[in-house]
């Protein structure tokens, strides 16, 4: 199996599938599909390369800086760069002037890679790296140059930003071993959707299949996509603004997608609602480390669908757990271990990783990577699970939520979320600390909220004293959620 850029390029892309298509994206403009084969992919890598080698002095170990929403450049920068000899750096384009000026300021980029767009700080960014910011397409006009396999397979490559839900993010330093680690589960995945394919829709002779990438490319779960897709010279089906979800998945049939826990949700209610010919064939919803409802998973089953779940993370390069199951009981699992690298849940019930997929570290945060990187080299997810008898791992909630009281019980804020979530009115909640209290911030409407409260007041009585809900927040708005739609606690 390839294992190194290089080659994915070369001979994945140029040599094996160079006829079939890479990208498929809508057109703003024209309202059309465009597309690009492998082998013009490959050639645009080769000038991005060119002209990275070219216009970035000492280019080795530079940091060129990508801010765009999904679009084909990107995959073309994020190889072309790499192959130069520079550190690919992904960044939030849509975060605040304060978030984002700290990041490039701690990535102290050679080059910022811009789709033109203002979200907000574009007369901050320009006066603080004009002479920094380039186009997308900078390579456009530039003539496909040759490629050197010289990238150290141990050595800084990429450098990908955390979710950051409860702080600051930080900066997680990916090696070329990290991403063709995680590669062997990515092919066994695609393995796993062609035999489910051939089972559910045997006269459907095609084996090439599409993948719906909605979810931001500066998020690891779909740029990994940019490195798992070609192993089988599969497509992806960019789509750069959520508001247009379903015009694109019209005009560009896909058979998986990557989803946060609002998109499988938006989904389940298209398919329970008879609109599933909205989504125009969509088979393979893809949750990634998130717990979903049962309930919702298993009446996107009967209606013909095949889920599939990973477990990871940024700082594994997104290995981890995979569940295939289709039925309960572990259809609500997280999934086992893949096999490619070592799995355990230490004495606390904290699920812990070690092998080729883990991380060189935070960047300039030898602290934070001490924290969570043992002298073992058993990496801590922060995650707390339970394993069944059969080896599935049930996520039981996060280690840094987890409410500590001046009695030294422990609470799960995740457990009680589900039991809120259970409210019919209640449309999304975050359980934290309030002063002293247990408390609940529960999005509702305005004319609901007495019959929330009700709910609460029922559900505490279920309750050892110390779970109980004493303190209640409303919100007729919806609750802060980051980029991969998760929640926010902060």
């Amino acid at each position: 199996m390839v294992n190194n850029v290089y080659d994915l390029v070369t001979r994945t892309m140029e040599q094996e599938f160079p006829g079939r298509v890479a990208f498929r994206w809508v057109e703003d403009a024209t309202g059309t599909v465009k597309e690009k084969t492998y082998a013009e992919y490959a050639q645009d890598i080769r000038r991005a390369a060119a002209w990275f080698a070219r216009n970035i002095p000492e280019v080795e170990g530079k940091r060129v800086v990508l801010l765009s929403r999904n679009c084909y450049e990107y995959g073309v920068n994020t190889f072309g760069a790499v192959l130069a000899g520079a550190v690919l750096v992904t960044m939030n384009q849509k975060k605040t002037w304060d978030e984002l000026s700290w990041e490039l300021e701690l990535a102290e980029p050679a080059l910022i890679l811009n789709d033109g767009v203002d979200y907000g700080c574009r007369d901050q960014l320009e006066a603080a790296y004009g002479e920094r910011l380039r186009p997308m397409d900078v390579w456009k006009d530039t003539a496909p140059g040759g490629l050197e396999k010289k990238i150290d397979p141990n050595a800084l490559m990429v450098m990908l930003f955390t979710s950051g839900t409860t702080g600051r993010s930080k900066a997680v330093m990916l090696a070329e071993r990290n991403f063709f680690t995680v590669m062997q589960m990515h092919v066994a995945m695609g393995d796993h959707l062609l035999d489910f394919k051939h089972r559910q829709l045997p006269e459907d002779k095609n084996d090439v299949l599409s993948n719906f990438a909605i979810l931001p490319l500066f998020h690891l779960g779909t740029f990994i996509c940019l490195f798992s897709w070609p192993f089988k010279g599969w497509a992806l089906n960019l789509c750069s603004d959520l508001r247009n979800f379903y015009r694109d998945l019209g005009l560009m049939h896909s058979d998986s997608i990557a989803v946060a826990p609002v998109l499988m949700e938006s989904i389940y209610k298209d398919v329970k609602r008879g609109r599933a010919d909205k989504l125009n064939g969509l088979w393979n919803p893809c949750g990634s480390s998130a717990m979903f409802d049962s309930e919702m998973l298993l009446g996107l089953v009967e209606n013909g669908m095949y889920i599939t779940q990973c477990y990871g993370m940024t700082e594994t390069c997104g290995d981890g757990l995979v569940n295939y199951a289709q039925a309960e009981p572990h259809i609500r699992a997280l999934g086992k271990p893949d096999g490619h690298c070592e799995y355990k849940l230490d004495e606390t019930g904290e699920i812990c990783i070690r092998g080729g997929c883990v991380m060189l570290g935070y960047y300039k945060d030898p602290e934070a990577t001490a924290e969570i990187i043992d002298k073992d080299g058993w990496l801590h997810t922060g995650d707390l699970a339970r394993e069944d008898e059969d080896g599935y791992y049930y996520m039981v909630g996060r280690k840094k939520n987890l409410i500590i009281l001046g009695t030294g019980e422990n609470v799960s804020p995740e457990e009680l979320e589900r039991k809120l979530n259970a409210c019919p009115e209640v449309q999304e909640c975050v359980v934290r600390e309030m002063g002293k209290k247990i408390g609940a911030l529960i999005c509702c409407a305005e004319e609901k909220q007495a019959e929330v409260r009700a709910f609460i007041t029922g559900l505490n009585r279920t309750l050892p004293l110390y779970q109980r809900i004493t303190a209640v927040e409303f919100s007729t708005e919806p609750l802060p959620r980051n980029a991969m739609g998760k929640l926010l606690r902060r």
